[in-house]
């Protein structure tokens, strides 16, 4: 018998995902018989997982494709694939605050995939730990038939105000990118 295929992905952004790496070394250490594959961009490579920056598109797909369970960050665009493969993939959100990411947009985007039944939802390492024992256990499929959201759901979820992040929330960034550019010049 095999082991277990379990592709994790912290998605191709320019910021760190290190949570999501910590997240799946501490299941691994636990589950030393799975073959988890980590395409980790600039986040942390996982100790005990095939460790590669940039996975070939075609290639990250088809490892998907076999894959016992996907877990992802919440980006649309890895979602939008796995749907495409049919595929209900593990989503695991970057949140403001710790680097990750600028606002809030993945904890949004993912509650209401995770409402729509198209990805399952681990806020937690202890949730994405059991939703990865799940799927290994086969008690819930990686792949299946996903929920369509009527043209009505997709309505309301499109007329929704955009929250924006408050006037302070800008000041580190743009200090960063001020700092990036005055470099910049410095150098050149």
């Amino acid at each position: 018998m095999s082991a277990a295929l379990i592709v994790v992905s912290a998605g191709t952004y320019h910021l760190p995902f290190d949570r999501l790496s910590a997240w799946v070394e501490e299941w691994l250490r636990k589950n030393p018989d799975a073959r988890v594959v980590m395409q980790h961009g600039p986040s942390a490579p996982v100790a005990g997982a095939e460790n590669v920056e940039i996975l070939p598109y075609s290639e990250l797909l088809g490892l998907c494709r076999h894959a016992d369970a996907v877990v992802l960050q919440g980006g649309a665009g890895g979602v939008m694939d796995m749907r495409a493969l049919g595929i209900v993939p593990i989503v695991v959100p970057r949140v403001p605050g710790g680097g990750e990411v600028v606002d809030d947009h993945q904890l949004v985007f993912s509650a209401e995939m995770a409402g729509l039944g198209i990805i399952r939802r681990a806020l937690t390492a202890s949730e994405l730990a059991t939703l990865l024992d799940q799927s290994l256990s086969g008690e819930i499929p990686a792949s299946g038939t996903i929920a369509t959201p009527g043209a009505d759901a997709v309505r309301t979820l499109l007329e929704r105000p955009i929250r924006r992040a408050p006037w302070y929330a800008f000041i580190p960034r743009s200090l960063r990118s001020g700092a990036a550019i005055l470099s910049a010049k410095l150098r050149g």
